[in-house]
């Protein structure tokens, strides 16, 4: 729900989304069509999986897809001789040339793929009997339907036998054996009749639960139970109308109403034609060979909608598509305790929003999501530890080391600065150097705000820290004049635009504005981040800043709105540190060149990930990209800004609290690093053995281990003493109370 304080901005249950029931998980799911049939099959009025038939010919195995077929129908020679063709026409590749020619593929099932046996579960037999009235296909094929389903079916005819109606489509008596050895072990009597007068129907039923009636006989007005269809010419619709009356009859018997009306499939799937090339037929269905159906079957483009998944990391890792994905997740707020890796997989989605803009019908997976994780949080079922340590890194920023002052000299500014939280701790020389520029550039004073906007507690579902935080923001944001926000950062001018009711523009909108001299002349690659997506303004604007700078842009896959995300984003980072790797890796090396970011996470991760990368702001200002930062330099970065510049700007005094001094042992800070375990975590353990002088004596390994409690998590410290202080050993940490 949605409400708006007396500021005007969205507060308390601003985030929460209520979990959804089955009805809405349904409705969620159609939205979605990758699970429709290709046009080939959804215009086949058996809707025989023809991309799996090609997929099989392809390979030269015959027998399997002829094995696809004959599960749809018995009648593989039959159709390989009189099929009407739709599936042509209806072939994607028909647009750009001639359609697969599916007949040809038939045939060649036919011919080349073996016994006419079909693979098919034998279901038990019924004690219930029906009745066929009929000489042609249609009644032909009811027998077959009625027959495997394992009921005893009489069958009243002119006919002799059933080659009779077989033969009357043209097939020899050697195809007609091999259609017909499906009916092999059925309980189908053949009852001869010199005619079948419609008054005697009813009698002819009176023994059967139920019957189907051909529709060549004109007969509408007919007993209960008993089906027929409309007058069909082609073979594929007779049999797909013999099915049909079949599973009426069946229905009746079992004493379930349905309707009459057979329901048309409808292809919604979407298939991109970008990249595909038409082509001519290469297989005769009156002359097809082995050869010539695997390379007709290899013309096939395998029609599926990846739309979403050929760019999204996530949804590869764990091999989901977006229905069976939200499924799961589905399941996992159903149930009592959730699922472990239903929960991984909500906590590994980076709400990014790539899969919504890829899918041209808006799936929204991320939505699903965050209402999961939003239900997991308030009914106690999230696990606290999996934002645990990105919850206390924004409350640190928020409190520790969060700076919010008008520009020297002012006491109500005409803009504020707000770099956001990850640039002040991976590049605070760039927040520096930018500060300084739009004192220099801008009349009305520049105020400065350092700190966290909110995101780590929205992607957390903590909307109680969420408020915190628009709440901290709005008061200084006020007691500044409300001054315009200039924002560093896509996902913090995306917070303040939809939550905090604050005017905002892009840092690199006030630049271009007031003039940019060329500082490069390098070739780069523009990543669009995820708090950019959906605003083309923005993304045209910093490609407009990177070429006011010098650049030239060649542009990669997967840009603009479909940009993916650098695995940073829905706290991916420290939640699943896997999947947040691959994302990195993938998104970074879609360039052949330099990545030019605008989000200090993405310039991050990617470095990390072994990029050539920069932000566009360490580009502007020519500030050396420093090391990549631990998550302890990390911390200490901002505090370091924040005391030069209240010490430079304000004249004001900001004590850091002393650490004491330690010496790390080899491999014990990978290790930290690994474990996001800071060096604070660790002098904070230190610091409360000096004070109460509890620890455990390792006899083994000569040194003492120590623990502390932090939060809810308990940090354990292997350490030993030194005349210049301690060396640790060791580091772990877990969630429990130790009595």
């Amino acid at each position: 729900m949605e409400q708006k304080n007396e500021h005007g901005f969205i507060g308390k249950h601003y985030l929460m989304k209520q979990a959804f029931g089955q009805e809405e998980l349904h409705e969620r799911e159609a939205v979605c069509t990758r699970d429709d049939p290709p046009a080939c099959t959804a215009s086949c009025p058996l809707h025989i999986d023809m991309r799996t038939v090609c997929s099989h010919v392809a390979k030269g195995d015959f027998k399997k897809a002829a094995g696809v077929i004959r599960t749809v129908t018995p009648f593989l020679h039959l159709l390989s001789k009189n099929c009407s063709r739709p599936c042509v026409q209806a072939c994607r590749l028909s647009e750009l040339g001639d359609g697969v020619c599916l007949p040809a593929l038939e045939r060649a099932c036919a011919l080349y793929g073996g016994s006419g046996a079909v693979n098919r579960f034998m279901l038990p037999k019924k004690s219930q009997k029906a009745a066929v009235f009929g000489d042609d296909l249609f009644a032909l094929a009811c027998c077959w339907e009625l027959g495997k389903k394992g009921y005893e079916v009489h069958w009243y005819t002119t006919c002799s036998s059933m080659n009779d109606v077989l033969s009357a489509w043209g097939l020899s008596a050697e195809e007609a054996a091999a259609d017909l050895t499906a009916f092999g072990g059925l309980r189908i009597t053949l009852e001869k009749r010199e005619e079948r007068k419609r008054e005697e129907l009813e009698e002819m039923v009176s023994g059967a639960d139920a019957g189907c009636v051909s529709p060549a006989f004109g007969w509408t007005e007919l007993p209960e139970g008993v089906y027929t269809a409309e007058r069909r010419e082609t073979a594929e619709q007779l049999l797909a109308e013999a099915k049909h009356a079949a599973f009426l009859a069946e229905r009746y018997i079992q004493g379930v109403h349905t309707g009459s009306e057979r329901e048309e499939k409808e292809s919604r799937l979407f298939v991109t034609m970008d990249g595909v090339e038409g082509s001519s037929v290469l297989a005769d269905p009156e002359h097809v060979t082995k050869e010539s159906a695997a390379a007709e079957a290899a013309r096939c483009i395998q029609c599926q909608c990846v739309e979403c998944i050929k760019g999204c990391v996530y949804l590869q890792h764990y091999r989901r598509n977006p229905r069976a994905a939200i499924r799961e997740v589905y399941n996992n707020m159903s149930i009592v305790m959730g699922n472990h890796m239903a929960n991984g997989m909500i906590n590994a989605c980076d709400e990014c929003g790539q899969c919504r803009a890829a899918c041209p019908n808006g799936f929204d997976y991320p939505d699903v999501c965050q209402i999961a994780k939003h239900t997991m949080v308030e009914t106690g079922k999230m696990p606290g530890s999996a934002h645990e340590f990105a919850l206390l890194d924004a409350r640190f920023s928020n409190g520790e080391a969060y700076l919010a002052k008008p520009e020297p000299g002012y006491e109500n500014c005409r803009y504020l600065f707000f770099p956001g939280c990850q640039a002040t701790a991976v590049s605070p020389d760039t927040v520096e150097a930018a500060y300084a520029d739009l004192r220099a550039r801008l009349d009305g004073g520049v105020g400065l705000m350092l700190g966290c906007c909110g995101a780590v507690a929205k992607w957390a579902a903590r909307e109680d820290l969420f408020q915190g935080a628009m709440e901290q923001l709005r008061e200084q944001w006020e007691r500044m004049g409300k001054p315009q926000v200039i924002c560093a950062c896509p996902t913090c001018k995306g917070i303040f635009d939809e939550y905090a009711g604050c005017s905002t523009v892009g840092i690199w909108e006030v630049l271009m504005e007031s003039g940019v001299k060329p500082v490069s002349d390098e070739t780069v690659s523009v990543h669009d981040a995820c708090g950019a997506r959906g605003d083309a303004k923005m993304q045209a604007d910093v490609r407009a800043f990177a070429e006011a700078l010098g650049c030239r842009i060649e542009e990669m896959p997967f840009e603009g709105d479909v940009s993916p995300c650098c695995g940073f984003g829905g706290l991916v980072k420290y939640t699943n540190a896997e999947v947040a790797g691959k994302k990195a890796r993938f998104a970074a090396g879609r360039a052949k060149r330099k990545l030019l970011t605008y989000c200090m996470a993405c310039r991050d991760q990617f470095s990390r990930a072994g990029a050539d990368t920069c932000h566009i702001l360490e580009l502007a200002y020519q500030v050396e990209p420093r090391p990549v930062p631990d998550l302890s330099a990390r911390r200490a970065n901002r505090l370091r800004l924040k005391q030069k510049l209240l010490s430079e700007l304000w004249k004001e005094g900001f004590e850091m609290e002393t650490m004491l001094p330690v010496t790390y042992a080899d491999g014990v800070m990978e290790q930290m690093e690994e474990r996001m375990i800071l060096k604070s975590d660790v002098d904070a353990a230190l610091k409360a053995y000096e004070a109460s002088q509890e620890a455990v004596f390792d006899e083994e390994n000569r040194w003492f281990v120590t623990r502390h409690r932090l939060g809810n998590v308990t940090f354990w410290v292997k350490f030993t003493r030194e005349e210049s202080g301690y060396t640790v050993h060791g580091a772990y940490s877990h969630r429990m109370t130790v009595e």
